[in-house]
Protein backbone atom coordinates (compact mmCIF):
# COMPACT_ATOMS: atom_id res chain seq x y z
CA UNK A 1 0.00 0.00 0.00
CA UNK A 2 1.30 3.55 -0.61
CA UNK A 3 -1.11 6.37 -0.28
CA UNK A 4 -0.97 9.79 1.50
CA UNK A 5 -2.26 10.48 4.47
CA UNK A 6 -4.52 12.89 5.03
CA UNK A 7 -8.24 13.18 6.91
CA UNK A 8 -9.98 11.39 4.19
CA UNK A 9 -7.23 8.27 4.41
CA UNK A 10 -6.98 7.93 7.22
CA UNK A 11 -8.56 4.48 8.24
CA UNK A 12 -9.02 3.78 4.42
CA UNK A 13 -8.42 0.02 4.91
CA UNK A 14 -11.00 -0.90 7.77
CA UNK A 15 -12.95 -4.46 8.22
CA UNK A 16 -15.10 -3.70 5.15
CA UNK A 17 -11.97 -3.15 3.07
CA UNK A 18 -9.94 -6.26 4.62
CA UNK A 19 -13.16 -8.63 4.42
CA UNK A 20 -13.37 -7.58 0.20
CA UNK A 21 -9.66 -8.70 -0.07
CA UNK A 22 -8.77 -12.29 -1.89
CA UNK A 23 -7.99 -14.57 1.15
CA UNK A 24 -4.63 -15.03 1.56
CA UNK A 25 -3.66 -11.83 -0.20
CA UNK A 26 -0.03 -10.48 1.07
CA UNK A 27 -0.19 -6.98 2.07
CA UNK A 28 2.60 -4.47 2.25
CA UNK A 29 2.66 -1.22 3.46
CA UNK A 30 5.47 1.57 3.06
CA UNK A 31 3.02 4.27 3.65
CA UNK A 32 1.59 5.30 6.84
CA UNK A 33 0.07 2.78 9.29
CA UNK A 34 -2.60 4.76 9.86
CA UNK A 35 -4.43 4.40 6.23
CA UNK A 36 -5.06 0.77 7.54
CA UNK A 37 -7.64 -0.18 10.99
CA UNK A 38 -4.66 -1.85 13.31
CA UNK A 39 -7.49 -4.04 14.89
CA UNK A 40 -8.89 -5.13 11.94
CA UNK A 41 -5.50 -5.68 10.66
CA UNK A 42 -4.79 -7.94 12.99
CA UNK A 43 -8.08 -9.82 12.77
CA UNK A 44 -7.24 -10.49 9.41
CA UNK A 45 -3.80 -11.37 10.22
CA UNK A 46 -5.09 -13.94 12.52
CA UNK A 47 -7.86 -15.20 10.43
CA UNK A 48 -5.14 -15.80 7.28
CA UNK A 49 -7.18 -13.70 5.24
CA UNK A 50 -4.00 -11.54 4.73
CA UNK A 51 -1.50 -14.60 4.60
CA UNK A 52 1.76 -12.01 5.34
CA UNK A 53 2.34 -8.32 5.79
CA UNK A 54 5.37 -7.14 4.97
CA UNK A 55 5.50 -3.15 7.51
CA UNK A 56 7.75 -0.60 7.39
CA UNK A 57 5.54 1.68 9.13
CA UNK A 58 3.53 1.62 12.42
CA UNK A 59 0.74 2.70 14.69
CA UNK A 60 3.42 4.05 17.57
CA UNK A 61 6.77 3.92 16.00
CA UNK A 62 8.97 2.13 17.78
CA UNK A 63 6.87 -0.98 17.33
CA UNK A 64 6.65 -2.11 20.99
CA UNK A 65 8.19 -5.56 21.94
CA UNK A 66 4.47 -6.45 23.19
CA UNK A 67 2.43 -5.56 20.21
CA UNK A 68 0.54 -8.07 18.64
CA UNK A 69 2.61 -7.67 15.06
CA UNK A 70 6.09 -8.38 16.66
CA UNK A 71 5.31 -11.80 17.13
CA UNK A 72 3.03 -12.86 14.83
CA UNK A 73 4.80 -15.43 12.25
CA UNK A 74 3.50 -13.97 8.74
CA UNK A 75 4.39 -10.67 9.38
CA UNK A 76 7.83 -8.90 8.20
CA UNK A 77 8.97 -6.00 10.15
CA UNK A 78 11.78 -3.40 9.04
CA UNK A 79 12.67 -0.31 11.01
CA UNK A 80 10.99 2.34 8.61
CA UNK A 81 13.58 1.99 6.34
CA UNK A 82 12.54 0.13 3.35
CA UNK A 83 12.88 3.18 0.86
CA UNK A 84 16.59 2.69 1.68
CA UNK A 85 18.15 1.66 -1.45
CA UNK A 86 21.42 2.29 -3.19
CA UNK A 87 19.84 4.79 -5.37
CA UNK A 88 17.76 6.55 -2.86
CA UNK A 89 20.65 7.04 -0.68
CA UNK A 90 22.41 8.56 -3.09
CA UNK A 91 19.74 11.09 -3.91
CA UNK A 92 18.98 12.32 -0.36
CA UNK A 93 23.31 12.49 -0.30
CA UNK A 94 23.00 14.89 -3.15
CA UNK A 95 20.00 16.84 -2.39
CA UNK A 96 22.35 17.50 1.32
CA UNK A 97 25.10 18.42 -0.56
CA UNK A 98 23.53 20.79 -3.16
CA UNK A 99 21.86 22.57 0.57
CA UNK A 100 25.43 23.03 1.77
CA UNK A 101 27.01 24.46 -1.75
CA UNK A 102 23.63 26.92 -1.43
CA UNK A 103 24.02 28.12 1.97
CA UNK A 104 28.02 28.47 1.73
CA UNK A 105 27.01 30.05 -2.17
CA UNK A 106 24.84 32.77 -0.44
CA UNK A 107 27.50 33.45 2.65
CA UNK A 108 30.09 34.28 0.31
Amino acid sequence: MNLTLNDETRGFLGDAELARMKPGVIFVNTARAALVDEAAFIDALRSGRIRHAGLDVFHHEPLAADSPLAGMGNVTLTAHAGFRTLEASMSLLRRAIDIVRDIVADGA
